[in-house]
């Protein structure tokens, strides 16, 4: 009996040194991250090597897929869900993000408008009558409208918003049900639809229209319930007027029903009857170069800041719509254009490309030789796009 109790102290202190010297390694693992963490962001140097050497951000035109555009008729590159697609020969064609050509829908376009959501697009000739909704590799309808079409939008579960022109109002609203069912249309007289949108629950329309008819531009913004529109009742549940002179570019509804308003000098959160400014673009003491409201759930501003007699910073403030929450991130080059779409921000920098998340971390660097001619960002998926041939950057 004394044999067998000393063998059991014996492994329990056998077990008790390697619950020690397990939880002391993991303590010093965690502190090391925590230790690199901070050097991380708060060392440039340690920053860049870590993401080119250890995190491996850095990528270059030599290590990337390609799709070559061959086409001999004239192409449109278009981001859609996963595939980045281009649009010739009345063919969308739908590259992964390996540049292998996986699907193809023929539609008759050839100067599209489109607007994507999840696995939605809907495409249209601009000034013209052929609309299509596609889901996946097929056509889910397809029509031919009254009038030239002017804007196109699509929520999350397929019902779209289109904005006509070319009859006898000013502009004409019409929306459709995931199926191409027509719920109502909405007829405007004296003012010009901008844009539209249908909630994400399809419960609401929110458009944005402007009155140029008087000696200042007047733009508001109103909002009708779909089922009472259903019923012939058009009339806004909400109407948000903005300060004389303050035009109205695009509107977006976000997860929550939140409306991202951006106007020319501000961008703005409409929810219920409160319209509040966010974010500012006109601001006399910032050179404000680009502004987008496209991505999810948050806004975000570029500003150039000077650092030297022919040098610049660009800082990229992104707000998010819900919290309120700010994100900075500085790029010690002026910003040639900025692209953004999901969660990502692309920042074309001449021959670089720098692709940000709304976190306001690095997510990818991409460098070339050539000059970086337009960028297109979808779900998980960049192409940086040349005359000949598009790059693809998984992000």
């Amino acid at each position: 009996m004394k044999k067998v109790v000393k063998f059991k102290q014996k492994t329990n202190k056998n077990i008790n040194r390697k619950k020690i010297f397990l939880t002391f390694g993991i303590s010093i693992v965690i502190l090391l991250l925590i230790i690199a963490t901070v050097i991380y962001y708060s060392n440039e140097t340690f920053r860049e090597f870590t993401n080119k050497y250890i995190l491996m951000k850095n990528v270059s035109e030599e290590n990337v897929p390609t799709i070559d555009i061959d086409y001999e008729s004239n192409t449109n590159i278009i981001p859609y869900n996963k595939y980045i697609c281009i649009l010739a020969e009345n063919t969308l064609f739908q590259y992964n993000s390996s540049g292998k050509k996986e699907k193809e829908v023929k539609i008759e376009i050839s100067n599209p408008i489109y607007d994507v959501e999840n696995n939605y697009l809907v495409i249209g000739e601009k000034n013209n009558q052929k609309l299509y909704l596609i889901n996946g590799d097929h056509i889910v309808w397809e029509k031919d409208i009254e009038g030239n079409l002017n804007k196109v939008s699509v929520n999350k579960n397929g019902y779209v918003s289109i904005i006509v022109t070319g009859t006898t109002y000013k502009s004409v609203i019409v929306n459709y049900d995931k199926d191409g069912n027509e719920l109502f249309k909405s007829y405007l007289s004296n003012t010009i639809a901008v844009d539209s949108c249908i909630s994400p629950n399809n419960n609401e329309l929110a458009y944005a229209e402007v009155n140029v008819s008087g000696t200042l531009v007047q733009s508001n913004i109103k909002v009708i319930s779909v089922s009472e529109a259903k019923e012939k009742n058009t009339e806004p549940k909400y109407t948000y007027s903005a300060p004389q002179n303050s035009l109205i570019i695009r509107i977006k509804y976000q997860d929550k029903n939140q409306i991202v308003c951006m106007y020319e000098n501000s961008i703005n959160v409409l929810e219920q009857e409160n319209n509040t400014e966010i974010m500012k673009l006109d601001e006399s003491d910032q050179k404000i170069t680009f502004a987008d409201i496209e991505l999810n759930n948050n806004v975000f501003r570029t500003v150039e800041k000077s650092t030297g007699l022919f040098s610049a910073d660009t800082v990229v403030e992104i707000k998010n719509v819900s919290s309120q929450k700010e994100n900075i991130y500085t790029t010690k080059n002026v910003a040639k254009s900025v692209i953004s779409g999901q969660n990502i921000i692309a920042l074309n920098l001449g021959t670089e490309v720098e692709f940000i998340d709304t976190s306001g971390r690095l997510v990818k660097k991409y460098t070339s030789t050539q000059v970086v001619r337009n960028i297109v960002i979808c779900n998980g998926l960049a192409g940086i796009i040349y005359r000949d041939k598009i790059e693809l950057v998984s992000l």
